[in-house]
């Protein structure tokens, strides 16, 4: 695929107050992901596996450093070669606002106009796949729509409010959206937020909208055209994850503890990148239990882990029990704790026979850089 004939939009900002304290001191794309991943390395990396070496980040204007620290040169997706090319456009704005500010669009046509692609990409970090974009552009491409939309049918309890429910006709083309409780099917249509669009047609479109009073963010105008130019839609059959609140973000890396799920996504025909960490392997102590668990480079585990994902230097001492939880990087726990449907922050530190314990449907959320002396139970 030739580099410079498309670009690549990936939009992050809005947010979710149901994320809770996850996102208070980072962004939704830079989240933790099964213990070695980051959410932002699954677009990234999509569009690497396509040949796609031009992009632009959309991000909220708060609590960016670890963007930053993340992607650096870019050199894990091929974006610090010569001729490519990456920008973070960053913007000032409520979580669940869907008006953009003055700089938004000329930042974002700026971009456009001066990449000289055909088409571009569009993509959001809440949803979580490994999608070939490579048949995605070849089908927009083939059929000569200006917009193509990605789709999955998935389970209602699934699809948040911040998803578009699309209508699709038999020659696969988007005849409008509706209301997720419309009918009694147990599955819908939902759009992954996934867009191939002509960038010549775009750049007009986003111009008219640029001259609104109010005009909309990108990915709002996108879900308006994708009805009223009547887009192409391509089917999405493969493991997807729709990240919109603490639970769903739990269940998606719980789900990594099913082969199946692990193997649909992390070890498909396309690859999944991150950022490079050079470390010793986990250590596991002789009297350590360790059951359907994943785990990161350089932990020390003298404890009980099971149905668990724990990242990357995390320390468990001796008679404590880690259940069905995720250990964000560097938390230590000690002795005699007890931890069951959780969600531990990053640097984390855990007194001996404290008790943290959540449900299934509610896990309990532990900030970042916090010390727990007492129980935390809900």
């Amino acid at each position: 695929m030739k580099i410079d004939k498309y670009s690549a939009i990936l939009g992050n900002a809005i947010g979710f107050p149901e994320m809770e304290g996850l996102t208070a001191v980072r962004p939704l794309a830079s989240l933790p992901f099964d213990g070695k991943y980051r959410l932002i390395d699954f677009q990234l990396s999509n569009l690497a596996n396509a040949g796609i070496r031009s992009v632009y980040g959309i991000f909220r204007g708060q609590n960016i450093r670890s963007v930053f620290d993340h992607i650096r040169s870019g050199r894990e997706w091929g974006l610090n070669t010569l001729l490519s090319h990456y920008f973070l456009g960053f913007y000032n704005t409520s979580e669940d606002s869907t008006v953009a500010d003055h700089d938004y669009y000329d930042q974002i046509l700026t971009y456009l106009k001066r990449s000289g692609s055909d088409q571009t990409v569009y993509m959001s970090c809440d949803i979580l796949c490994n999608i070939d974009l490579q048949q995605v552009i070849h089908l927009h491409n083939a059929n000569k729509r200006n917009i193509t939309v990605v789709y999955k049918k998935m389970p209602k309890e699934f699809i948040s409010q911040a998803n578009d429910i699309l209508e699709i006709d038999e020659a696969d083309i988007v005849t409008g959206r509706r209301d997720r409780f419309e009918d009694s099917s147990t599955t819908d249509k939902m759009s992954a937020g996934i867009y191939i669009i002509d960038t010549p047609w775009l750049i007009e479109q986003m111009e008219k909208e640029a001259q609104k009073d109010k005009p909309q963010k990108l990915r709002f105008l996108l879900r308006d055209l994708t009805v009223s130019e009547q887009a192409l839609a391509f089917e999405y059959t493969g493991y997807l994850a729709n990240i919109s609140s603490v639970k769903s973000y739990f269940d998606a890396n719980m789900d990594m503890l099913d082969s199946q799920k692990f193997y649909s996504l992390l070890y498909s025909n396309q690859r999944v990148y991150t950022k490079v960490k050079n470390e010793e392997s986990t250590y596991y102590a002789a009297d350590s239990v360790v059951k359907n668990a994943q785990f990161a480079s350089g932990s020390i585990v003298r404890g009980d882990v099971e149905h668990s994902i724990v990242s990357r230097n995390c320390y468990i001492a001796e008679n404590s029990q880690i259940i069905n939880s995720i250990l964000f990087p560097k938390v230590k726990i000690g002795k005699g704790v007890v931890i069951e449907n959780a969600i531990v922050g990053k640097n984390v530190q855990i007194a001996d026979g404290v008790t943290i314990r959540g449900t299934q449907e509610k896990p309990v959320v532990i900030a970042k850089s916090v010390e727990i002396v007492e129980d935390v139970i809900q």
